[in-house]
């Protein structure tokens, strides 16, 4: 199945004409061709079935057949909360995240945060949120918060019903122990290269965050990330 992006699209729209990367990867690399079906999503929880009516250049005509809601989409609300890491390696936590199905991603700086999020990698964070979005098939674009430094971040738990804390010093507690089925929105939080000092960990707790392992061995942040989403995601019953 073909999936696209497109975020210009609506329940009310009938007809549309795009431009763009979609259609250079439409018409370039798939071959598209006047009459061939496409199906692409808003980014908004919808999803459409459509005909390719004109190509011209780089625009192309495209005519609404259906619009569904998507069915794929998690029936909890799960945020992701990385600290900012070096490199590229936010990047491939979204990406790998928005797979799984993720709603927040929301970076965070603490006292062993040694990576900077400038205007640039946060394009690419945000450009590898729709290619996840589209290789799951999803409908929800996950929305990608600002940079919150410590205070903020730690005045935010309270926007969730729970907020688990992956911590590596954590050996009795796994995601079963502190993250409730039924729980309506979750905040996951990942530390960063150097982990969490123990007063950050102290004040998490204090703010509502409960600690728990991954396994009893150490994982690099970005793996980490991967690895406790899922864990949540199937605590919670949204990967079956």
């Amino acid at each position: 199945m073909e999936y696209f992006y497109i975020p210009e699209l609506s329940a009310e729209i009938k007809e549309i004409e795009i431009s763009g990367s979609e259609v250079r990867h439409m018409v370039k690399v798939l071959r598209h061709k006047p009459g061939d079906e496409i199906f692409a999503t808003n980014g908004r929880g919808e999803e459409f079935r459509l005909i390719i009516t004109r190509i011209r250049t780089n625009r192309a005509g495209l005519k609404v057949v259906e619009v569904s809601k998507g069915e794929r989409e998690p029936g909890h609300k799960v945020a992701l909360a990385p600290a900012v890491l070096k490199g590229d390696k936010l990047s491939l936590i979204v990406e790998a995240a928005t797979e799984l199905g993720i709603s927040e991603i929301v970076p965070f700086v603490s006292s062993r945060v040694i990576g900077r999020l400038n205007p640039v990698k946060l394009r690419r964070m945000e450009q590898v949120a729709v290619s996840g979005l589209k290789t799951a098939l999803r409908t929800v674009l996950p929305t990608i918060k600002p940079v919150r430094n410590w205070n903020e971040f730690l005045d935010r738990f309270s926007d969730y019903e729970r907020v688990v804390v992956a911590y590596e010093e954590e050996k009795d507690r796994g995601v079963d122990q502190v993250l409730e089925p039924d729980a309506k929105s979750v905040l996951v939080v990942i530390g960063p290269e150097g982990g969490f000092t123990p007063a950050e960990t102290e004040a998490m707790t204090a703010a509502g965050g409960r600690l728990f392992s991954l396994g009893p061995r150490r994982l690099r942040a970005e793996t980490a990330a991967v690895v406790a989403t899922a864990l949540c995601l199937s605590r919670l019953g949204d990967l079956k």
